[in-house]
């Protein structure tokens, strides 16, 4: 259950929310009947720009101390999406005007964004971009003649001591200021976009979400997500690591010596914080707010203990992924993916390749195939399944 708003959707806003509830209608029925079924090109791309990113922030599935990112070759680490491929990826999916959800790395810190800025601007989509907004001031122009229609999802893990002490020491004074710049850019109209922040529930913030709500409803931010994070228990990454042994051996990163991405979900609240974060809660749920609030997944309250602690059973009452079916991810090599968080399902590659084809061959096929069986063991870890789920 989510808390109680006074926002009312605007018409931008709500033909999205037509058009995703209609998208996934279609996914579900189509998927009892053929469970290798996908749509004919994805509804929504995720387009990782870079695996480069300005910040070590210690929750960090990438680059905290265990990310994996620092498994990976130096040249990987700082590899960007080529530009013709970006060209590429809009005009295959100018027909369904996919909707694009831009991330990192730092999408910001892409050596091309303005020029991906001005392909936007020729091509516009409902964009998200993800960004810890560090060099929103210095990419502004660019960000301005994409704001249409467009939502910048802010990373702020708390208040000035509780952030600062994940993301690095000043980002909230520089985030805060940002913030404030857009918000006043968006009341002259400048800024068409929504601004919206994203905060990892920590330790130190589970007593202290309400007083953040409070102080960024009065600044006038559009919504502020509180995002239970995706803790991946080690036993669950050895059981995952099982399962991928004997369902997908055929894939390239079955076959290489390495350390998978599930092992480096690690940050979480302590169990002993699961009361005082439980009450906090009932505690935003208790009034009406003038901002969107939504927790990321939207548990109930007798969920919220199993979630935290990782539980590999899903909450929400999901047991389907329809994001296989109608959403993918495209990382910094061009490769394909349909789990976002876990490189290791790499089922294609745009080098060489269309989108729709790869899309619609015979290794996602097989992918579809396989989870049309059951869930993995690390689906109620993924942001997707509670996105594009039921």
């Amino acid at each position: 259950m989510q808390p109680q708003t006074k926002v009312t959707f605007d018409q931008s806003t709500f033909q999205n929310m037509k058009r995703t509830i209609r998208n996934m209608s279609v996914t579900s029925k189509a998927l009892r009947h053929d469970p290798t079924f996908a749509l004919d090109i994805p509804e929504d791309i995720g387009i990782k720009l870079n695996n480069g990113c300005n910040l070590r922030c210690k929750h960090c599935f990438e680059w905290a101390s265990d990310g994996f990112h620092h498994d990976m070759a130096k040249e990987i680490k700082n590899q960007e999406i080529e530009f013709s491929m970006l060209e590429r990826l809009l005009e295959q999916t100018r027909e369904r005007k996919s909707r694009l959800f831009v991330w990192g790395g730092e999408p910001l810190y892409y050596s091309r964004f303005d020029d991906f800025a001005d392909l936007l601007a020729r091509d516009p989509r409902n964009t998200t971009i993800c960004t810890n907004a560090l060099l929103v001031e210095q990419k502004l122009d660019s960000v301005l003649k994409i704001s249409k229609d467009m939502t910048l999802l802010i990373s702020l893990d708390g208040f000035e001591a509780e952030n600062d002490a994940i993301r690095g020491k000043g980002t909230y004074k520089k985030v805060v200021q940002t913030v404030k710049l857009l918000l006043d850019l968006q009341r002259t109209g400048e800024y068409q976009g929504r601004i919206s922040l994203s905060l990892t529930i920590s330790d130190a913030m589970v007593t202290k979400l309400y007083d953040f709500m409070a102080y960024f409803e009065e600044l006038g931010v559009d919504t502020v997500y509180f995002v239970f994070p995706w803790y991946i228990p080690s036993e669950i990454a050895m059981k995952m690591d099982d399962y991928y042994a004997q369902y997908f051996p055929w894939l390239e990163a079955a076959q290489q010596q390495q350390r998978y991405s599930w092992h480096s979900f690690s940050f979480r609240v302590s169990e002993s914080n699961i009361e005082p974060l439980t009450a906090e809660i009932d505690r935003i749920n208790e009034r009406v707010w003038s901002s969107r609030i939504r927790f990321q997944p939207a548990l109930e309250r007798d969920e919220i203990r199993d979630f935290i602690l990782g539980s590999e059973k899903p909450a929400m009452k999901r047991e389907q992924c329809l994001a296989i079916a109608n959403r993918v991810d495209v990382m910094p090599d061009g490769k394909v993916n349909p789990c976002k968080f876990f490189p290791e399902f790499t089922l294609g590659d745009l080098n060489g390749a269309d989108l729709k084809d790869v899309y619609h061959g015979e290794n996602f096929r097989r992918h579809r195939e396989t989870l049309g069986l059951g869930l993995t063991p690390i689906c109620s870890r993924c942001v997707l399944l509670y996105n594009y789920g039921r």
